[in-house]
Parts: C-alpha cells; sequence; structure tokens
C-alpha cells in the first residue's frame, strides 16, 4: 500500500513539474493568462490589488511543487531538506531560460516568488505530515 502511494505522489510531482516547467517557457503567453483569473481573485483578496496575479501564480506553482515533492520523497544532494532550495534554483533558472523565449522576460521577483513558495510548500507539506503522525499516534 505505501509503494502504491509513494509513486502516486511521485508521479504527482513529476507531472506538476512538467506542467509549471511548460507554463514557464511557453512563448504561448494566452494559454498561460486563462490561468490568471483564480490568481487575480487570490491576489485581490490578499493584497487588495491585481496588479500581483503573476507572483502569486509563481509562488502557489512552486508552493505546489514542494508540498507535493515532500510527499514523493524527493531528494536532493542526499538532504530532502534541500528540495526547497533545488525547486527555488529550478525556477531561478527557467526566468534565465526566459529571456531566450519570445513574449517572455526574465524577472528576479518572480524568481523570489518561485523560491519563497517552494519553501512554503515544503513547510506545510512538513507540518501536515507532523500532524498526521500525531493523529495517528493518539488514535485509540
Amino acid at each position: 500500500m505505501h509503494i502504491n502511494w509513494l509513486l502516486g505522489a511521485r508521479i504527482t510531482f513529476i507531472v506538476l513539474g512538467m506542467i509549471v516547467t511548460y507554463l514557464t517557457v511557453t512563448p504561448d503567453t494566452d494559454s498561460v493568462q486563462s490561468g490568471f483569473d483564480v490568481m487575480a481573485w487570490i491576489s485581490n483578496f490578499i493584497f487588495q490589488t491585481t496588479d500581483l496575479a503573476d507572483k502569486v501564480a509563481h509562488f502557489a506553482a512552486y508552493g505546489a511543487l514542494g508540498f507535493s515533492g515532500f510527499f514523493a520523497q524527493i531528494v536532493a544532494a542526499n538532504r530532502t531538506s534541500w528540495l526547497a532550495g533545488a525547486l527555488g534554483l529550478h525556477g531561478a533558472s527557467l526566468e534565465g531560460v526566459q529571456g531566450f523565449v519570445a513574449a517572455r522576460s526574465p524577472e528576479i521577483a518572480d524568481a523570489i516568488a518561485n523560491a519563497s513558495g517552494a519553501i512554503a510548500g515544503c513547510a506545510l507539506a512538513a507540518l501536515v505530515a507532523i500532524a498526521a503522525q500525531k493523529m495517528l499516534r493518539e488514535r485509540p
């Protein structure tokens, strides 16, 4: 049972990684723009402006990667704790690649949002794992 759960978590991480990578470097910004309606709503709800919808989208995407990567037991340099850093480096690298893609431009703020999202996603996953373990121990 544990192997099937772990396999599902790893497949989820890989699929999310492929989607995030594609959406980050695709020159067709129209396909990316359609998903911003939800991010614009979240940005407006949190920051009272839709101007930060792009940063919210970066944060959410890498947060999902960090969260799923934690449960998929993805390791970087033989340490699970380095996952957020590896994801942040991946996001920064993709921002650099955007400089070579038409209709795209790299932004340091996007790289910061990527890294922050990865850290937050890993941290949230760790808290969920701790809470789940505690609940299992306290079960009659």
